[in-house]
Formats: structure tokens, sequence, C-alpha cells
């Protein structure tokens, strides 16, 4: 293992560490703005190294290991700060989560309240990925296509469309994203595409139409065309502001639509391929090597991004033990107008979270024994 190796893993950490603190502080903040007492926040996994907490007086108490000061020394309950062993991650536990018995818990809380609370890490995910994409597009960021490659006897040069090019406009929809023109290339197959590309500084027009599936030859694209992505440098804080929205609604619009893109053949199937820890490791060593070279900072801060945007989507997937599926369970509640059994919920997040392990341990083998990236 070689230093960047020993860099990018410490990186790593550190990013995964600060997303998951991230997420954890949204549910901690929202449950203190209801009122929800949180028994403790932490950095970090146990075993716990150092704890903080605040007497009756104000005062804080520092202890070290396990047992933390007793409720009766404190004045009552108090909400511990603790930063353990484990340095990855963290996470927030709040009072009464499946009780709602215990007075001023999660569980006892209004429903609107536990669905804000349960929402609150997935929205400070999304918003801490705006924030990176804002500083992306203002420092530098991958934002314009352009075609590598132009492939013989094809529509595309039939139609005059050269390497170098670079495609402002399809059918008068900006393009910012190589996908954007693979989607709007399928919805045109045998149909007249009109383009605006950019070539020597000067915008020229283009009309090439994408051939229907049974005619693309094997390897090629409707158009027949390889596309890459150029970098812009020249945004304001305010353009950088726009593209960022426009980038966070773009990423999160093709999670929520890559089921069908997988269908229609538009993402191959192993593009698709969930990715673990240790594949977000190869990742980021990737992102890290790929900063050096070029000397620009977007490839780490695309990869905290698009992360970042991933952690928020699966967390509000519908799934027993995620966030979403206590929302649902919130909802169901609603619903109803009664409170489902307390000990049949919880087994249903024990079963939950015990499947999600098993599928991250599936995931992690298939990492290592198979990798994305070459090693």
């Amino acid at each position: 293992m070689n230093l960047t190796s020993i860099g990018s893993f410490l990186i790593f950490l550190l990013v995964l560490s600060i997303l998951v603190f991230v997420h954890e502080l949204g549910h901690f903040l929202t449950a203190r703005f209801f009122k929800i007492h949180v028994e403790e926040f932490a950095v970090g996994f146990p075993p716990r190294l150092i704890g903080f907490v605040r007497n009756a007086e104000g005062k804080w108490r520092v202890f070290f290991g396990q047992k933390p000061p007793p409720p009766a020394e404190l004045g009552g309950p108090r909400t511990i700060y603790s930063i353990n062993a484990i340095p990855i991650g963290g996470f927030v536990r709040p009072a009464g989560e499946d009780n709602s018995d215990v007075p001023g818990g999660l569980a006892a809380a209004p429903k609107f309240a536990r669905v804000v609370v349960l929402a609150a890490g997935a929205t400070f995910n999304l918003i801490f990925a705006f924030l990176i994409f804002v500083v992306g597009f203002h420092v530098g960021w991958p934002d314009r296509v352009y075609v590598a490659k132009v492939t013989a006897n094809t529509p595309a040069e039939a139609a005059g469309l050269r390497a170098e090019d670079i495609i402002l406009r399809a059918n008068g929809e900006e393009m910012h994203y190589p996908q954007q023109v693979v989607e709007v290339t399928y919805s045109h197959l045998g149909l007249p595409l009109q383009l605006v590309v950019e070539r020597n500084g000067q915008p020229v027009e283009i009309t090439v139409t994408p051939r229907t599936l049974d005619q693309v030859p094997e390897g090629q694209g409707p158009m027949g065309i390889q596309m890459g992505q150029t970098l812009v440098h020249n945004y304001s804080w305010g353009q950088a502001i726009v593209r960022a929205v426009q980038e966070l609604g773009y990423q999160l619009n093709q999670l929520i639509h890559l089921p069908g893109q997988l269908l229609r053949r538009q993402i191959p199937l192993a593009a698709a391929r969930p990715c673990g820890p240790v594949c977000m490791n190869d990742l980021t060593r990737e992102a890290v090597v790929a900063s050096q070279e070029i000397k620009e900072w977007f490839p780490i801060l695309q990869l905290v991004g698009l992360i970042s945007v991933a952690l928020a989507f699966t967390n509000l997937l519908p799934l027993p033990a995620l966030d979403g599926g206590r929302i649902v369970f919130v909802l169901i509640e609603a619903v109803r107008r009664r409170r489902l059994d307390p000990a049949r919920e919880a087994i249903v997040h024990a079963v939950g979270l015990l499947l999600l392990l098993t599928l991250m341990l599936f995931i992690t083998y298939q990492d290592i024994v198979n990798p994305i990236l070459p090693r």
C-alpha cells in the first residue's frame, strides 16, 4: 500500500464520517427543536472513549469510558456528547425511539414532529450536497458535453458532427451531462434531432436523425458518437447557486428514473451495480489521483456531493430500519388513527436491519472479489 492509497483511505474515512455526522446532526437539531430528549449524540461508534455532559448548573462534566454520571448527579436526564473508538460516522439516540410510554421521547411526540425528525437526516445530506455543488461550480466543474469521437458511416458523421464539438443544446434544451444527450437521443430514435454545437467558439446548428435500436451495430449508439465533459471555470457565486440547484435536481431525477433507464437499455446493468464501502474507498482513491493529476478539486467535490445525495435518497427509501421505513409506519398510523403495536414494529425494523446488513456484506464481498475499479 503506497502513500496515495493510505492518504485516500484516510480521506474516505473523513468524508464518510462527515456525511454521517451531517445526517445525524439533522436528526439531533430537529429533535431538540421539537423538545424531544436526545440521550446521546456520538461521533464514531462504541466503545466510548470520552463523553461530555452538562449538569443542572450548566457546567460541563467530562468522563471517560462507557459509564456516564448517573442522572441524579446531573439534576435529571441530560444529553451525552461522546467521541467513540471506531472513527466512522456516528449516531443519535433519542429517548423512547420505539416506546411511546417514555415522556419526552421520539415515539411519544406528535406525528408531524416524528416525520420531520426522521426526514431531517436526509434533508441535511441534501443541503450539504447542495453546498458542495455550489463550491464545485464556482471553482471549476465539468459542465459541458463535448464530442470525443465521431464513428465513420453513422448519422453523426452524415449530419456533420465533428470531434471536439461542444453540444450546447438539443431540441432547445441546454445540455450539461452526457446522460442528457443519451436521453434526448433515445426519445428521438428515427426522428430528426436539432442540435446546437459550439465549434471554434461559434454556434453551429446541426440536424441528426438517430438510428432505431434494430439499426444500431454492437458497440455503438444511435448517433454514433462518444462523449466527454469539459470544465467550466467562470461561474459566479450566483450562477454556481443556480447550477447547484439544477445539479441536485438532476442527480435525484437520475436515481428516481434509474430502473426505467435500465429497462430501456439506456444504462448498462453493470453501471447500476450497488457500491459498498470498499467500492467507495476505491472511488475515493481514483478521485484523489485524478485531482492530483489535473490539479483540480472537482473529482473529490463531485464524489462527496454524489455520495451525500445517494445517502439521502437511500435513507428515504420505504424499507424497514431506514428512516423512510419508519416514516411509512408513522403515515400508516396517521391513516389508521391508532398506533401500531410497538413490539411488532420493532420486529419488522430488526428483520429489515438484518436483511440490509446481509445485503451490505454481499455487496462488500463483490467489491473485494470483483471490484468495479481495478486495483
